[in-house]
């Protein structure tokens, strides 16, 4: 799915156990904790969530 390039709009994903929000039109995911919330910088923007997601899985170790 193509992510909208609106910085309104957000995706939440699963990856390796991990809960991540992701602000559209940003290099920025958040790990959703409660309290921590620890950040995450992507190489550059995902244009889709499947690209999101693969990002993420690079930089997270499986649970």
């Amino acid at each position: 799915m193509t992510l909208k390039q609106d910085p309104r709009c957000y995706s939440n994903v699963c990856v390796n156990g991990l809960w991540y929000h992701y602000d559209h039109c940003s290099t920025r995911a958040y790990v959703l904790r409660g309290g921590a919330t620890p950040e995450v910088t992507l190489a550059k923007e995902p244009r889709t969530e499947q690209e999101l997601v693969e990002m993420l899985q690079s930089i997270t170790p499986p649970a």
